[in-house]
């Protein structure tokens, strides 16, 4: 038991340990602007993360010293899953102001924290001649949108860095709006990173003192030569500007007022002269620009015929590495080459893609022996040194042993369909005639084939004669609505029916005026809106040339008229036109 504690006392105390080792670390750090007027007063601050003495303060060679060291401590208390942790933040502010123009280097300061001795990084501040953007917004040409690229000469292929960049001297931007970035027509371009969240720092420009923010960071492949035009970029700033009216109260006269107005801002265009690369280059070169070195190996160096191996060549380094073409590599010709396999592991940087292209080249030999493939070559123009350079590795030498066995290829990450079982591609010849009998005569000279052909055509003939009457039927609206007139009549005549037994009068001569004027109307192929009484009798004389059907008609209409608006008719009235408009309806479809 006490050996248990102790091992868990161990423990912790190591934990502990390691804990105050890693996540502890005493560091001192300094906070200071990049670029100051001359005219300026600003703040330099070192910050320790603990208890700090014994602070020794660094030179200010070109600065003046106004006021400092100023201390200050900041303690804070976290409580987390139950667990609380104190810290402390011990601070030393000074303010300075330049005496001259140029860049001065503020020198290590030093201090004790929890008894560990640190010092601060050096940070370089330059002084410029012009005046430092005030706290105060106004309105003015103090916002600027350029577009700045890391060359201005360059060959084709080689990458460059464009960056649409904000400067701002003294307005308050409160918003963007309408950003049209260029199209970098006349370029391969890739977006190095995503602004999301827009962080303006100092920076000279033309002698002055700007706040700058990066909007946009692409790399940029020109793929033509000549002078290419990058075109303008522009944006909408929606600027503070303090109001110039005058206070209406004493009260708002302590208090500054401002307004938002909109401001349009567009860059210049950027023009990037692009060389042609120079003549005399290498055979193997294929437009790779840039620094870069190359690897060679083989998965196997030792194999049975048939067995399935690859070559690899990685070439890694710096420039247009994502556009590089496949090295050509010649195999013996008893090797079987198949589909290039390739593996992209660049990332896009300020001096373009970096990182590591590899090209896998799969292969089976097919016959047995000593075997070697020739150099590997891979040309480049190399930026720095203005020349063509040719990277030469030798594979190496491959034994392919003979195989007793056939076996199956199988070659991983390729789509090749031709691989086949090469110990069973050809066959046993048969050298008798087993399993086979003699034809008696050709299918055409027996009867069969005719009357089988006869048929086809008249059931051809038959079904063409169906579908076209079919199609004849359905295309005449007039003569679908007249076979469908009995239908919907008798559909209607049944919810008669059930008014009726209900004794529901006028639902009951409602539905049957709409059921025999509707019938009226699909049997004669005519509208609602042309069913007049002479109409009706014209053309039920012209088919039916039956008067008395007709009058029988007129009589019901007038009385099913007559009971919708009248009172009560007399017992069996219902029942007596429903048998009348089921005779009229059967007399004029028989």
């Amino acid at each position: 038991m006490r050996r248990v504690k102790l091992i868990n006392t161990i423990l912790l105390l190591s934990a502990l340990f390691i804990s105050q080792v890693v996540f502890g670390q005493s560091t001192l750090t300094v906070s200071a602007p990049a670029v100051v007027s001359q005219s300026e007063v600003f703040q330099v601050v070192f910050t320790a993360n603990g208890r700090a003495s014994d602070f020794k303060e660094p030179s200010f060679d070109g600065f003046q010293v106004l006021s400092g060291p100023t201390s200050s401590t900041m303690r804070s208390t976290q409580i987390i899953n139950g667990k609380t942790t104190h810290s402390v933040e011990n601070s030393f502010t000074f303010m300075l102001r330049p005496t001259s123009v140029g860049k001065f280097v503020i020198g290590e300061a030093v201090a004790t924290i929890d008894k560990k001795e640190c010092k601060s990084n050096p940070v370089t501040i330059e002084v410029v001649a012009g005046e430092a953007p005030s706290e105060a917004p106004s309105e003015g040409d103090d916002i600027l949108l350029r577009i700045v690229t890391s060359k201005s000469a360059v060959v084709k292929g080689e990458p460059l860095v464009a960056e649409i960049k904000l400067y701002v001297r003294e307005s308050s931007i409160s918003n963007l709006e309408d950003i049209r970035f260029p199209s970098f027509n006349g370029f391969w371009s890739q977006d190095i990173e995503t602004i999301t969240n827009i962080q303006f720092s100092r920076e000279n420009y033309n002698g002055q003192v700007y706040n700058s923010a990066v909007l946009k960071k692409v790399l940029l492949v020109p793929q033509q030569t000549g002078t290419l035009q990058i075109d303008p970029a522009e944006l909408v700033c929606l600027v503070q500007v303090r109001s110039n009216q005058r206070p209406r109260s004493i009260f708002e006269s302590f208090y500054d007022s401002y307004s938002t107005i909109r401001k349009r801002v567009v860059s210049e265009k950027a023009n990037i002269k692009v060389s042609p690369l120079p003549s005399g280059a290498p055979a193997s070169f294929k437009g790779a620009v840039g620094i870069y070195s190359m690897d060679v190996s083989l998965s196997a160096d030792s194999l049975n015929a048939h067995e399935a191996a690859s070559l690899r060549v990685s070439i890694s380094g710096t420039g247009n590495l994502n556009l590089i073409e496949t090295p050509s590599v010649v195999f013996p010709p008893d090797f079987e080459v198949y589909d290039v396999k390739k593996v992209d592991r660049t990332k896009a940087g300020a001096d373009g893609f970096s990182g590591v292209k590899t090209f896998e080249y799969p292969f089976i030999p097919r016959s047995h022996g000593e075997f070697e493939i020739t150099d590997v070559e891979f040309s480049y123009y190399d930026v720095r040194a203005k020349q063509y350079k040719t990277l030469r590795k030798n594979p190496g030498k491959i034994v392919v042993k003979a195989s007793n066995q056939g076996h199956t290829a199988v070659v991983q990450g390729v789509s090749k369909q031709n691989v086949k079982n090469l110990s069973e591609d050809i066959r046993f010849i048969a050298t008798s005639p087993k399993g086979l009998q003699k034809n008696k005569g050709a299918i055409i000279s027996s009867p069969i084939y005719y009357v089988a052909i006869s048929c086809v055509i008249v059931l051809f003939a038959l079904l063409s004669y169906l579908i076209n009457r079919n199609i004849k039927m359905r295309s005449d609206a007039a003569l679908t609505k007249n076979r469908n007139a009995r239908k919907v009549a008798k559909a209607r005549l049944k919810n008669c029916e059930q008014y009726l037994k209900q004794s529901l009068r006028v639902a009951f001569y409602e539905e049957l005026h709409k059921a025999v004027e509707g019938y009226i109307s699909d049997k004669l192929s005519l509208p609602l809106s042309d069913l007049s009484r002479q109409r009706i009798a014209d053309e039920l004389n012209a088919r039916v040339n039956d008067t008395a059907v007709i009058g029988e008609l007129f009589e019901l209409l007038d009385a099913c008229e007559y009971a919708r608006y009248a009172p009560a008719a007399q017992d069996g009235a219902m029942e007596k036109d429903y048998q009348s408009a089921v005779k009229i309806i059967s007399e004029l479809e028989s």
